[in-house]
């Protein structure tokens, strides 16, 4: 079956991005948000049951496991066999892989795809696919991802895409936690800390993210393109893997309890970068 109507569940920062980009690259979008939103382009619905029945396949892009439990099932209610189940959010590994099974049981396919390359990348279509299903499900959800993306990596079967954007997002809070470290004592120390960022881009470790999120610290532009509140919750994920598979993650723990003080400290809602200002706080010196 080819998709040609897709619904869209979850019109948060990403995900209303996500649905312009499928209705900008020649799908009909549906689109359903919990507080309704209207996204240029989308017809909303009033419930992802009704959703469901109207599309070729559904997508969800939500904040956390508790979530998407709740939408799957209503999507799962209305749904019929043939169709598929994209999933974008990056939630926990034994939740996609018991709705990779309900799926099954019903006659539709279902991936596991969470994504990276946040607000921006999501708005230019030019996201990363990490994605966890069988070979058939890969073709037949290709034209979907490239809907929102313009690269696809098959990571395994469901559940592999999950797995991988976890410890993705380990490797990115360990860059901007070691990054602001490095900047804040520099700077106290009366250095300018924009020479951390010149060493860094004059050596082999150099990378366009310390580039953009250093650069953000030093401009105090914190205006969020993935939250601290999120990169908590995923810290808490790797780890509940880690503890699964009996892989000593000390460095995991360290930064989960990092972004757990900024939370803590009120900061939920700025973006990643924004953990400096938590630091910042503690040692009673501003980033300049």
């Amino acid at each position: 079956m080819s998709i040609k109507r897709v619904g869209f569940l979850g019109m948060g920062l990403m995900g209303s991005r996500m649905a312009k980009s499928l209705k900008n690259r020649g799908f009909e979008v549906l689109g359903w948000n919990r507080t309704p939103r209207e996204v240029e382009g989308v017809t909303l619905v009033r419930t992802p049951r009704e959703l469901a029945a109207q599309v070729d396949a559904f997508c969800t892009c939500v904040a956390d496991p508790p979530a998407l439990e709740s939408v799957a099932a209503e999507l799962l209610a209305g749904a019929r066999r043939g169709q598929l189940f994209v999933d974008f959010s990056t939630v926990s590994v034994g939740l996609v892989q018991s709705l990779g099974k309900r799926c099954a049981e019903a006659g539709v396919d279902f991936a596991d795809a969470p994504v990276t390359g946040s607000k921006l990348g999501a708005e230019k279509g030019t996201l990363v696919i990490m994605t966890g299903c069988s070979e058939e499900t890969l073709a037949r959800a290709r034209p979907v991802f490239l809907g929102v993306g313009e690269k696809v990596i098959h990571c395994g079967p469901v559940g592999a895409g999950t797995q991988v954007k976890l410890a993705g997002n380990l490797v990115i809070a360990a860059m901007l936690e070691s990054l602001s470290e490095g900047m804040l004592t520099v700077s106290k120390a009366g250095v300018d800390p924009r020479k951390v960022l010149e060493v860094i881009e004059a050596s082999a470790f150099r990378s366009p993210y310390y580039q953009a999120k250093g650069n953000a610290m030093l401009a105090r532009d914190f205006s969020q393109h993935f939250s601290i509140d999120l990169m908590h919750k995923d810290l808490e994920l790797f780890l509940g893997e880690a503890v699964k598979h009996r892989v000593p993650a000390p460095a995991a723990a360290a930064l989960r309890e990092t972004f757990n003080f900024a939370r803590a400290s009120g900061k939920g809602d700025l973006d990643i970068c924004g953990v400096v200002t938590a630091l910042e706080e503690a040692c009673k010196h501003r980033l300049s």
